[in-house]
Order: C-alpha cells, then sequence, then structure tokens
C-alpha cells in the first residue's frame, strides 16, 4: 500500500489562485486588442463680454469628424474627438460675439452678410496623451494642439492663433477608456476657457474690433483757441505798484512785452519769425 498522500487545495487558496489568474489575464488583454472611446464634455457659457461685431464660423469636416488613432504596447487606440469639439467651439464662438453665421468655407464670408468682419476656422494639430504604463505613474494625461485661423470676408488668410489644453485623470485599475476619456474631458474644457480668454487679447481680435483699425485721433482745438506755447516763460517784469497821486507825473509805465513774443504766447506766429517792420 502506498503512502504517499494527494494534495487538496484549501478554499481560501482557491480564490486567491483565481484571483491572481485573472488579474494577470486582464493586464495582458490590457495590453492587447484595442481601446475606443468618444469624447464627451460640457463647455460652460463663458462669462465674458462679447466682442461686438458679426463673424463667421467654418467648421472644416475634417475637424468635426476628427479621431486619433494610434497603436501602442500591442493596443489599438481610437479616441473619437469631432462632435464634441465642434459643439464646443459653436457654443464658444457664440458666446464671444454679438452675431455668428456659421458658413460652409472660407469663401462664403460675401454670402453671411456685409457686417462679417471675419471668418473663423478651427483645426486640430496634435492630440497626444500619456497612460501609467507610459510615464510610470498612477494618472493619464491629455494634450490637445488646436489652431484657430482668421480669413477676411474675401478669403484670405489674415492671422492665426495656437493654444493647448490639458487634462489628467486617475487611473482606474485595469481601466483605460474611464480614466482617459475624463482626461480629454478636461483637456477639451481647458482649451476652451483659453479660447475665451485669451482669444480676445490677441492681435487677430484686434484687427477685428470696430475702433481698432482706425488711429486714434485727438480732436482739433476750436480755431480762436489759444495753442500751447513752446515759448520760454515770459519774463515779463510784474506791474508796477499803484502810484503815489502825488508822483505820478514821476513814475513811468512798464514797457509792453516785444510785439513778436506776445505773437508767439497767443500761438499766432513762432516767436522771432515776424518781421519788426510788419508788427
Amino acid at each position: 500500500m502506498s503512502d504517499a498522500r494527494h494534495y487538496v487545495p484549501s478554499r481560501r487558496a482557491i480564490p486567491v489562485a483565481l484571483l491572481t489568474g485573472a488579474l494577470g489575464l486582464g493586464l495582458f488583454l490590457s495590453g492587447c486588442g484595442s481601446v475606443s472611446l468618444i469624447a464627451s464634455t460640457n463647455i460652460p457659457t463663458p462669462l465674458v463680454a462679447k466682442v461686438p461685431v458679426a463673424v463667421a464660423l467654418h467648421v472644416p469636416k475634417e475637424f468635426a469628424s476628427y479621431v486619433h488613432k494610434e497603436e501602442r504596447w500591442s493596443t489599438d487606440w481610437n479616441i473619437e474627438l469631432g462632435k464634441a469639439q465642434a459643439e464646443g467651439i459653436t457654443r464658444l464662438v457664440t458666446a464671444m460675439f454679438d452675431r455668428v453665421v456659421v458658413v460652409d468655407s472660407v469663401n462664403a464670408g460675401a454670402q453671411a452678410g456685409n457686417d462679417v468682419r471675419a471668418i473663423l476656422e478651427p483645426s486640430v494639430e496634435e492630440y497626444a496623451f500619456v497612460t501609467p504604463r507610459d510615464a510610470g505613474s498612477p494618472f493619464f494625461a491629455v494634450s490637445i494642439k488646436y489652431r484657430v485661423n482668421v480669413y477676411s470676408p474675401d478669403g484670405r488668410l489674415a492671422d492665426s492663433w495656437g493654444f493647448t489644453g490639458y487634462g489628467t485623470a486617475p487611473s482606474q485599475g485595469i481601466s483605460s477608456s474611464s480614466p482617459l476619456a475624463a482626461a480629454t474631458a478636461l483637456a477639451l474644457r481647458d482649451a476652451g476657457a483659453k479660447l475665451a480668454v485669451e482669444f480676445r487679447e490677441q492681435a487677430i481680435v484686434r484687427g477685428l474690433l470696430p475702433d481698432a483699425s482706425m488711429p486714434s485721433i485727438t480732436p482739433a482745438p476750436p480755431a480762436d483757441a489759444p495753442a500751447p506755447s513752446t515759448a520760454a516763460p515770459d519774463t515779463e517784469a510784474p506791474a508796477a505798484p499803484p502810484a503815489d497821486p502825488k508822483t505820478d507825473t514821476e513814475q513811468k509805465p512798464a514797457a509792453p512785452p516785444p510785439p513778436t513774443q506776445s505773437l508767439a504766447i497767443r500761438g499766432l506766429s513762432p516767436q522771432g519769425t515776424v518781421p519788426s517792420s510788419t508788427i
């Protein structure tokens, strides 16, 4: 009869083994296959003073349907940004300007109305993200770089401005889509805030303001108003004290200032330029 004993795992060891195997399988699956998400964000209406002009907005098809695709760590990443960013920039521009007309191209300014001062066109220059595996930290980080081109009503490129939004979110176990979606939403909100606050201060917006293209003009003084004198201060002697009745015949009146000096002070002629024969 054999003395060999059969090993029977305890009840406590079985769940631990299953959990370890499931975790290992989850980590393996997270490094393979694909991660897909549709970005969404709720960009609030900015509390900014509206620029008192009318503009046209052209949202290109590639902007409204933008999808970032990338393969990393044997994983296919697909992030759809188009719908969220197209709705967000339309809401922002509408809140930033007095009147906004959506057009189909940058050459449709004439069809939008004679009061349209410019045509705005957004574009995505770069979407980038970092996973915990990339950075060695338990966070997902996202950056989205945008550019807004400004065209004149006749379709000519007038100026351009770039800005970047950033967002981070903590990792959530073995899931990648949820924290990446949260970081992307924060990056969209950050980009929207920069557009609303900083865009007004850019040179391209200063050219849209009604008084920005006009030189500063100081109203001319009335024709009869004396011009400021650049001549030396009047050194005329102070008036003589009241005359003594007894000696009135002995005092002489103060001499008047030279005629040329009086004309210069009154702004009628530069000092020293009027010949004495004309006075």
